[in-house]
């Protein structure tokens, strides 16, 4: 089973330049809904594969887009 990260924003306007910068950097990136135990912020959140955790969390620093934070998927 494969297993991700979710990142979740203040605004919906840092989940979709998470989005769009990963996928135009080449990650596999998928949008989805909050799960509202989650947050209630933003209802968007950034669905990640685990394995590309480290690198996508570079480029959230690189690019200043402000994550509130991530959770196991």
């Amino acid at each position: 089973m494969d297993k991700f990260k979710l990142f979740t924003f203040h605004s919906t306007h840092h989940a979709l330049l998470m989005e769009k910068t990963l996928k135009d950097l080449g990650y596999q990136v998928k949008i989805i809904p909050v799960p509202r135990h989650l947050s209630a912020s933003c209802g968007l959140a950034v669905r990640v594969s685990e394995d590309d955790f480290d690198a996508v969390n570079k480029v959230t620093e690189a690019h200043e887009i402000d994550v509130a934070g991530v959770h196991d998927y």
